[in-house]
């Protein structure tokens, strides 16, 4: 189910309609992380205003329908307008609809639209590791000279998910907390009490693993010889903040709660 939802969140909405009301013609679109429906009449919707509207999504698969429930939040994310909904997709042989989105740490399944950067949207959810680094501020489709914030945004999701490599193998376990901070100031580092540094970040995966997240999924042994380069970059001594400061690779650096290995 996961990597089903993974699959669905990464694709455009390459087609959407409002029903009933099949006369009536429009598109979609993210401003920022608002959604956004504006009809060929003028009129435009956002918000509660798309409850009940049915997004279909044009896939390889055939379409798939998306249902906006409600509103969950409303507000700004780094000055980007913003709005959280709920979300259920319909099930192919059932026709029920399902809740789209896991929960998150709040408890809450809720999902935001984002621009895909090619003039589309895509949908994220906040209890995913794309979702949340969008709301840290790591917006992929925006381009800056200065801050290279698509190489923010592949090293934030390697992190969350403890994807040491960037092999797509993670190994953190859900609900773990992580303090988070960056070289450019979006993410600012403020020591969380308790954790120590774990690892700094590029757009690749790991630049040096300090400690691993959670040393019963995988430990420093396993790390140097699943991950060759990795070698000399692994332990506290040769992976600290300042070190990887002078490494123009490392972009993101994160802490976390040093735990200890307990599987035999």
């Amino acid at each position: 189910m996961r990597l089903f939802y993974r699959f669905v969140f990464l694709l455009s909405l390459v087609a959407a309609s409002v029903r009933p009301a099949a006369a009536l013609e429009g598109h979609f679109q993210a401003n920022g992380l608002d959604l956004v429906l504006s009809l060929d009449d003028g009129r435009i919707f956002r918000g509660q205003a798309l409850t009940g509207m049915i997004l279909v999504l044009g896939t390889a698969a055939g379409d798939r329908e998306i249902r906006i429930d409600g509103v969950v939040h409303e507000g700004k994310v780094r000055d980007l307008p913003a709005t959280l909904f709920r979300m259920s997709v319909k099930d192919r042989e059932t026709g029920m609809f399902e809740e789209l989105c896991e929960r998150d740490p709040k408890g809450d399944r809720v999902a935001f639209a984002y621009p895909d950067g090619a003039g589309g949207f895509a949908l994220a959810c906040t209890s995913g590791a794309e979702g949340k680094c969008i709301l840290f501020g790591y917006f992929p489709w925006q381009s800056d000279p200065a801050v290279p914030l698509r190489d923010l945004h592949r090293a934030c999701t390697h992190m969350l998910r403890a994807d040491y490599g960037g092999d797509d193998r993670p190994s953190t376990r859900d609900g773990t907390a992580v303090n988070v901070y960056d070289r450019f100031g979006i993410q600012t580092p403020d020591h969380a009490p308790g954790m120590e540094f774990e690892a700094a970040w590029g757009a690749d995966g790991a630049i040096c693993v300090s400690h691993p997240r959670i040393a019963d999924n995988i430990d420093l042994d396993e790390l140097a010889r699943r991950y060759p380069q990795l070698l000399g970059r692994l332990g506290p001594q040769a992976c600290h903040e300042q070190a990887m400061r002078r490494d123009p690779r490392a972009l993101l650096f994160n802490e976390s709660i040093l735990t200890w290995r307990t599987r035999k």
